[in-house]
């Protein structure tokens, strides 16, 4: 009968957080995991300790490649950083930043209507008794908030109007 513990105890058990030792965990081949499932959905820590140490020396020492190996590493890893940078120049990849500020912009734009929809219809609507023409009114300012979010420029033409707005400022 083994000793089984959660993975935050084997975490404590090695000296690191439990997130650090995940992120170990997961790029680790299949047989070299540090996490083994045993007893009661807790893991095995006698697995653990021997796979703990098993990395620890590997990282020690290294991986003992040769000269060749490392420039033949480092020319795949300059193939692909050439090939992302080509994709990018043709518009096949885009910074996820740049998308992540793009769709920021939109939930805002939406965001900010829709509060303010409220205050802004409700002194039109205050004596109305017809509901046809409060939905209307009501129909008619969500569809100018859309409008509004269609017109959110696309990443290339917001990076366009960025450089001609720079350009203006250096003008002037």
């Amino acid at each position: 009968m083994g000793i089984y513990l959660t993975k935050k105890e084997l975490a404590t058990v090695a000296g690191y957080s439990y997130r650090r030792l995940h992120d170990i965990d997961m790029g680790l081949p299949e047989d070299g995991k540090l996490f083994v499932k045993g007893e009661g959905g807790k893991y095995d820590l006698a697995l653990f300790v021997q796979r703990w140490v098993r990395y620890n020396v590997d990282n020690e020492t290294g991986d003992d490649q040769t000269l060749d190996e490392v420039k033949a590493r480092h020319e795949i890893v300059k193939t692909r950083k050439t090939e992302l940078e080509v994709a990018r120049l043709e518009g096949k990849l885009v910074d996820v930043y740049e998308i992540r500020r793009l769709w920021g912009g939109v939930a805002n734009t939406v965001m900010q209507n829709m509060l303010r929809l409220p205050s802004k219809v409700s002194p039109r609507l205050v004596m109305m008794k017809d509901s046809e023409m409060i939905a209307g009114i009501i129909d008619q300012e969500i569809r100018d908030t859309l409008t509004l979010i269609s017109e959110t420029p696309l990443p290339v033409e917001a990076a366009a109007e960025d450089t001609d707005d720079e350009e203006e400022s250096e003008e002037e």
